[in-house]
């Protein structure tokens, strides 16, 4: 699998922004540079994530990167 990660919060926003479909179809791979000790670059694209009524549902730690998976939120 040729996986190519976001490494800027831009990237990662833009990703969320454009995907179509529903939560359980959307993954968003994530370099491992952009989980950052203070949190802020996730909590930045956390927030994107809510704001679309999303969670998240686990990760696959990959080779310098996290492929995050979603789901709806129950709440």
């Amino acid at each position: 699998m040729n996986v190519r990660p976001c490494t800027t919060v831009e990237e990662a926003l833009a990703a969320i922004d454009t995907h179509k479909g529903s939560a359980e179809a959307f993954t968003l791979p994530i370099a491992d540079s952009l989980n950052d000790t203070m949190g802020a670059a996730m909590a930045i694209i956390t927030d994107r994530i809510l704001a679309r009524g999303w969670e998240q549902d686990g990760y696959e730690q990959g080779n310098g990167f996290r492929i995050y998976r979603y789901k709806r939120s129950a709440w």
